[in-house]
């Protein structure tokens, strides 16, 4: 049984619980901007939160957000610190030359 079977189907067949437009529109966008952080991190290895923020045209803030919730929940880890101060991440389990 597929993971979205298990939670938003379930309780719509279920329960009859239909979740708000917003709340789905909301859930939608969040998903779409961490797919295109975790892309760019596939594509270009370890990188910043500048460099991420270049390459996917979205803002730093969102970028760092989205960083440190998937730092959280060990979805990425730091690589190494630039000259300049500022952290590299990468996709936990993934290393690049």
């Amino acid at each position: 049984m597929p993971r979205r079977e298990l939670t938003m189907d379930r309780l719509k067949r279920e329960l009859g619980v239909q979740p708000p437009k917003e709340l789905t529109d909301y859930v939608k966008e969040l998903t779409a901007v961490r797919n295109k952080v975790i892309n760019c991190l596939r594509g270009g290895g370890e990188l910043t939160v500048k460099e991420i923020s270049v390459k996917t045209g979205l803002p730093e803030s969102v970028v760092f957000w989205h960083l440190m919730t998937m730092f959280k929940y060990g979805l990425i880890e730091a690589a190494e610190k630039t000259d300049d101060g500022y952290y590299r991440y990468r996709l936990r389990g993934e290393t690049h030359g």
